[in-house]
């Protein structure tokens, strides 16, 4: 019965680290280049559900909608805002334009945090359980109803993105800018638009994450930076090149982590993202599903 606690909590664990992963490589297919302030999206859409609920009241499910929006348009001001000008400057090589959005963004994580600060200050804070019910009960396993939640939502997500960038109009337009930039301009794309929405999209799942881990953790302004390091670690371990890879790379990361921690020592669960990532970047670098000739042009 441990164990099968100890893997639902894995398993809920390493889907928000998939989804952020997930986030992370959305950005970095259609631009090249880590986003660091990754982890503030998700801080602040946690917040953002936490003043809906809170402060003004709203349901859960109501408090989860308006931080869903909140994060596609803080996505997409960032993008339009701090990351665009940097692109479209000509001036800059395409090394040096890339060093620069890399720069942005960890500009931008910290400035993210200092805002934060503003309106919640470093007092911890509780978001409420999606449900009144706080456990349910499954083939004789009791497992949390917010742990639950974050399973269907995550598997959900995970699916309704791939069908979105294989069935639909704008998530072919978004592969394609992805894999070819300069192709896609003389089709007719606006890159800049699809830029944007990728940053929005990257951004809701940051932010899905932080509005389901809400209820589970305490909100503070710095608690993006740790979410970051797990999901930079599934993104490396499942591949930057495979939606479904990423989020796989979050279950193992969330199941391993778990039992590490209970049956080696709690205090070290958090050296493990580090160690994946190392390990990986050295004897594994494209992860467990990339292949070695995926490279973005």
């Amino acid at each position: 019965m441990e164990i099968a606690t100890l893997l639902s909590v894995g398993v809920s664990n390493g889907c928000l680290y998939g989804l952020v992963g997930l986030g992370l490589v959305l950005v970095y297919n259609a631009q090249g280049i880590p986003n660091f302030a990754h982890g503030e999206l998700f801080m602040a859409s946690a917040f953002a559900a936490y003043t809906a609920n809170i402060l003004f009241g709203l349901s859960y499910a109501l408090s989860m909608l308006v931080a869903i929006v909140f994060a596609f348009a803080l996505g997409v001001v960032v993008e339009f805002l701090a990351i665009r000008p940097i692109a479209m400057n000509r001036s800059l090589g395409r090394a040096s334009t890339e060093v620069a959005i890399v720069l942005s963004t960890v500009g931008l994580m910290i400035a993210i945090k200092g805002l934060a600060r503003i309106p919640w200050g470093d007092s911890v804070r509780k978001l409420p359980a999606a449900f009144s019910t706080e456990t349910i009960s499954v083939g004789g396993l009791v497992l949390s109803t917010q742990r639950l939640l974050i399973i269907v939502v995550a598997f959900v997500l995970t699916i309704a993105i791939s069908l979105f960038f294989s069935k639909t109009s704008l998530g072919k337009k978004m592969r394609a800018t992805s894999q070819n930039t300069a192709g896609a301009m003389l089709v007719g794309i606006n890159t800049g638009h699809i830029y944007s929405a990728t940053w929005g999209l990257a951004a809701i799942c940051g932010g899905v994450a932080g509005i389901l881990a809400a209820p589970l953790i305490f909100l503070y302004p710095d608690m993006g930076t740790r979410m970051l390091l797990k999901g930079f670690a599934a993104a490396c371990l499942g591949g930057f090149g495979s939606v479904g890879g990423v989020f796989v790379g979050g279950l193992v990361m969330g199941i391993v982590e778990i039992f590490f921690g209970r049956y080696l020592a709690t205090s070290m669960m958090d050296i493990f993202a580090p160690i994946i990532i190392i390990v990986v970047l050295l004897f594994r670098p494209q992860g467990l599903f990339g292949s070695r000739s995926a490279v973005r042009v």
